[in-house]
């Protein structure tokens, strides 16, 4: 596939932008044994509370295969936990522990870090258009046959308080 000269400038743009991410994620690998996107899966997991696996995946996009390895992959952490269903066996429960929580805290050096100082330091104007395009960006999910799903974007520092049981 032969790219255009926009095409390799906003990969190679996008790529050197989240090179700036990668201080951030050693800290969270070396702090908590995590990386940004398992940081997601817990913001995600303390916003909405103790759910079935199935529905976890289902709210961060995932598929159940996927779902199964994350949610493994964080227990092994200590940061969530598995519990049966007290209703229906067949179920199986994810909920954040208190490590998990712990780790939330780790939103925090966000604002402080290489990545932040840069996009703070952009236009106010300029931070909402590129906030817009990545939203955007994120929103666009591939499918399997190369279609694409939309889908509306989490954001990674909003508030962590569980909602209400749709």
């Amino acid at each position: 596939m032969s790219l255009s000269p926009v095409q390799l400038r906003i990969l190679r743009a996008f790529l050197r932008a989240v090179a700036l991410a990668e201080p951030l994620q050693s800290e969270l690998a070396a702090s908590h044994g995590i990386s940004l996107g398992d940081l997601y899966a817990v913001r995600v997991l303390a916003r909405l509370g103790e759910m079935p696996v199935s529905r976890y995946g289902t709210e961060l996009g995932l598929a159940r295969s996927t779902i199964t390895n994350v949610v493994d992959r964080l227990e092994r952490a200590g940061l969530v936990a598995r519990a049966a269903s007290p209703s229906d066996r067949r179920v199986t429960l994810v909920r954040l522990t208190d490590t998990g929580r712990d780790a939330m805290e780790a939103r925090a050096r966000f604002p402080a870090s290489d990545i932040a100082r840069r996009l703070f330091a952009l236009e106010e104007t300029d931070q909402t258009a590129l906030a817009e395009l990545l939203e955007r960006m994120l929103a666009i999910r591939p499918e399997p046959d190369g279609a694409a799903l939309s889908d509306e974007p989490e954001p990674l520092l909003a508030s962590a308080e569980p909602e209400a049981e749709r």
